[in-house]
């Protein structure tokens, strides 16, 4: 467990699905919750993806908090530890207000770009 899987959208925008929960127990199953290990392997895969794909941003939400369980005390350092180098941009949107527009995502510190 623990993956990512990109679908790509028009306008080359492409969609990252992060596999943060344990696996269902036998067809139609419930999955599990998530767990810090898969966390830092579905992010491992998509920092692996950005840079295989030529991403210009990534934008992640409160990543398996929800019905993954887990907290973002202990979830933000993953995402710090496994984007943060990273030559680009990586947005977190750390606030879901329900019918209101998400305001400006803070940036986690990433590697400078490399010289052309």
């Amino acid at each position: 467990a623990g993956a990512a899987w990109m679908w790509g959208a028009a306008g080359g925008v492409r969609i990252v699905q992060l596999l943060t929960q344990e696996v269902a127990p036998g067809r139609g199953g419930r999955p599990g919750r998530a767990t810090l290990h898969n966390v830092r392997e579905a992010l491992r895969g998509l920092a692996k993806m950005a840079a295989a794909e030529g991403f210009t941003s990534i934008a992640v939400p409160r990543l398996a908090t929800g019905v993954g369980g887990l907290t973002w005390e202990d979830v933000l350092p993953v995402i710090e530890e496994r984007l943060g180098g990273l030559s680009i941009p990586v947005f977190v949107y750390a606030t879901y207000r329900p019918g209101k527009a998400a305001e400006e995502p803070f940036a986690i510190a990433t590697a400078p770009a490399a010289a052309p």
